[in-house]
C-alpha cells in the first residue's frame, strides 16, 4: 500500500476580545481529523482585555501563542516569518471548523499550479440570533455560486502555500480587504481553487450595531483597495457580486436627486432611483427567502447594509484624498 504523507500545515488565527467563542474555535481545530504531528496552531492575540488571552494560554503547549498590538495583516505577516510548515491555513476566531476541514482544504496542493485553496463558509447548525441566520444565508448563497477557480476568498477559510505568503505578504495599511488585495495578486500568477467540502461555521454579527460597524469599516477601505490598487475588480468578483456596487450607486443617486430636487423643485428622479433600488432588494430577497417571514428581514438587511456602505465609502474617499 502506498503511504500518503499529508502536507505540514500551520493553522493561523488572529484574535482580540473573542472570549465568547474562542474556546469553540480552538477545540474544533484541536479535534481535526488530521495527524497531530502534521499541523500546528498559531494564535496572535492583539492584547485582548476580556479574558481571551487567558483562555488560549490555558491550552499550554498545544498552541503557539504570541501577543502583538496590531491589525490582522500585520499579525499575519509577523507569524508567517516564524512559520516553517508547507502550508498556512487561515480561519477566524469566530469560526468553528468541520472535523475534515484541514484534509479537504489541503488535498489539492499536489498540483503545483495551485497556490491557494478556499472552502465553504456556512451558518452554524444553530445560529444564536435571527440576524446571524439571515446574514449567513446571504453569504452562503454567494459561496454556493463560486466557480472552481476564483480570484480571492475571505481569510476565514483559506489555505496558502507558505512560500507564496512570504513572497507577497499582506498589506498592513488595510485593516480589512487585505485578503481581497492578497487574493488578486496571487491569482495573477497561479490558481486559487474553491473546494466546497472544506467547511467552516461562521458566527456572524449578532446585533445590528455590530453588523453596521463591520459593514461601515469594510466600506472605509473600498476606495483604498479598489480605486487605488485594483480598479478592474470594482465591478465585482466571486465574493462581491456586481449588484452590490449598483445598489451603492443607486442610493447615492437617490440622495443627490433629493438635493437637486430641492433646488429645482422636482423629486421625480429621486422616486425613479429609489424604485430601482427597491427592485434590486426584492430581486435579491426572492433568491434567498425560505418562508414569508424572512422577506422583511432580507429587505431590511439589504437597505441597512447599503446605508452603512455609503457612509463608510464617504470616509474612505476622504482618506485617499488627503
Amino acid at each position: 500500500m502506498e503511504v500518503v504523507f499529508l502536507k505540514t500545515v500551520t493553522v493561523l488565527i488572529t484574535v482580540r476580545n473573542t472570549s465568547n467563542i474562542i474556546k469553540k474555535c480552538i477545540d474544533s481545530i484541536l479535534n481535526l481529523d488530521y495527524p497531530k504531528n502534521r499541523y500546528k496552531i498559531f494564535v496572535v492575540d492583539a492584547f485582548s482585555t476580556d479574558g481571551t488571552y487567558e483562555i488560549i494560554k490555558g491550552y499550554g503547549r498545544k498552541i503557539i501563542l504570541k501577543q502583538l498590538k496590531s491589525n490582522a495583516p500585520k499579525a499575519y505577516n509577523y507569524a508567517i516569518k516564524k512559520i516553517n510548515t508547507e502550508l498556512v491555513a487561515f480561519t477566524n476566531a469566530d469560526c468553528v471548523v468541520k472535523k475534515n476541514w484541514l484534509k479537504e482544504i489541503t488535498n489539492l496542493f499536489e498540483d503545483k499550479e495551485v497556490l491557494a485553496v478556499a472552502g465553504f463558509t456556512s451558518n452554524p447548525p444553530k445560529p444564536e440570533t435571527k440576524l446571524q441566520e439571515i446574514i449567513g444565508r446571504e453569504l452562503e448563497y454567494r459561496y454556493n455560486h463560486f466557480p472552481k477557480k476564483i480570484v480571492r476568498a475571505p481569510d476565514m477559510n483559506l489555505c496558502v502555500r507558505t512560500n507564496i505568503l512570504k513572497k507577497f505578504k499582506f498589506d498592513e495599511s488595510l485593516d480589512v480587504s487585505y485578503d481581497a488585495d492578497f487574493g488578486y495578486k496571487v491569482s495573477e500568477i497561479g490558481s486559487i481553487i474553491y473546494n466546497p467540502k472544506a467547511v467552516v461555521y461562521h458566527y456572524h454579527r449578532a446585533t445590528l450595531k455590530a453588523y453596521f460597524k463591520q459593514q461601515y469599516k469594510y466600506a472605509n477601505f473600498v476606495p483604498m483597495t479598489y480605486l487605488k490598487k485594483h480598479k478592474t475588480k470594482i465591478i465585482g468578483d466571486n465574493v462581491s457580486k456586481s449588484l452590490m456596487p449598483i445598489q451603492i450607486s443607486l442610493l447615492y443617486l437617490s440622495i443627490i436627486s433629493i438635493l437637486v430636487g430641492l433646488i429645482k423643485e422636482s423629486f421625480n428622479l429621486f422616486y425613479f432611483f429609489l424604485f430601482i433600488l427597491v427592485l434590486t432588494y426584492i430581486y435579491s430577497t426572492l433568491k434567498l427567502f425560505k418562508k414569508i417571514s424572512d422577506i422583511p428581514w432580507f429587505l431590511f438587511i439589504f437597505s441597512f447594509r447599503n446605508i452603512a456602505w455609503n457612509l463608510g465609502l464617504i470616509k474612505g474617499i476622504f482618506k485617499i484624498l488627503k
